[in-house]
């Protein structure tokens, strides 16, 4: 009886440990997952020509994140799915940045080309009604 009552203490312990191990550290999958959202995201939006250095950052620690992650090393897998999230945010901000930037000059030079047209309509003699 008593040898019984050991083994289902053992038995226990040895379940609650596994237990506590799996709880200690999330599983970094949904965070890999998002982290791939992203950097496809950032890929699309045209992070390469605009913001390529963060989005290969980005590339690169989703790739670490996923090794990570086949490897059972949950921590450094969410922690690195975390970098490339913040990567790829950071890609996908600067080139909606860049193409504001593109815009605005494209804009400015419009404007330009229309005050020389207008300027040239005022100083030609040679207007017709």
């Amino acid at each position: 009886m008593e040898r019984t009552s050991t083994l289902s203490s053992i038995a226990v312990c040895i379940a609650a440990g596994a237990l506590a191990a799996c709880a200690s550290v999330p599983d970094p999958n949904p965070e890999i997952e998002s982290a791939r959202a992203l950097v496809t995201q950032a890929e699309q939006s045209g992070a390469a020509e605009f913001a390529g250095r963060d989005l290969e950052t980005a590339r690169d620690r989703l790739r670490l994140a996923e090794d990570a992650d086949e490897a059972h090393q949950d921590a450094d897998a969410q922690r690195y799915a975390d970098e490339a999230s913040v990567n790829a945010k950071l890609a996908i901000a600067n080139t909606a940045a860049a193409k504001a930037e593109r815009a605005a000059v494209e804009n400015l030079e419009g404007v330009d080309a229309l005050r020389d047209e207008a300027s040239r309509s005022e100083t030609d003699p040679i207007r017709t009604p």
